[in-house]
């Protein structure tokens, strides 16, 4: 499987609640840095990703750019919150054929207020 079908499979898979499909892309030690959380386990991650698809409505692709050791995705969330839709981008490492960082931007200004103080 090469970066851009590892990715659009990753992808798919948690935009359509299948997250046993997105952590097989990840690896155990997945680095991710987002607007909100950082992770260092890819279980952790997942966790945190589940709750957020609870959340959408839908999510739609924009733009994709891929080569060999990674992709970015930019894509707008439409959430049934006050934040109504985030545009985000999403910068994705590979290594060893799975998903080994993931860098999430996204202006989280609402987001945080609908967080538990």
């Amino acid at each position: 499987m090469d970066t851009r079908q590892l990715i659009e499979k990753y992808h798919h898979a948690w935009t359509n609640g299948d997250f046993v499909t997105a952590r097989a892309c990840l690896a155990d030690n997945l680095d991710f840095r987002g607007s909100i959380e950082t992770f260092s386990k890819a279980d952790d991650f997942i966790a945190a990703l589940t709750q957020f698809k609870q959340m959408l409505t839908s999510v739609t692709i924009l733009n994709s750019f891929y080569d060999e050791h990674g992709a970015a995705l930019l894509y707008d969330c439409d959430s049934a919150s006050p934040a109504g839709i985030i545009r985000t981008a999403e910068f994705f490492t590979v290594s060893d054929k799975k998903i080994a960082a993931i860098r999430l931007v996204f202006d989280a200004t609402e987001l945080r207020k609908l967080m538990p103080a």
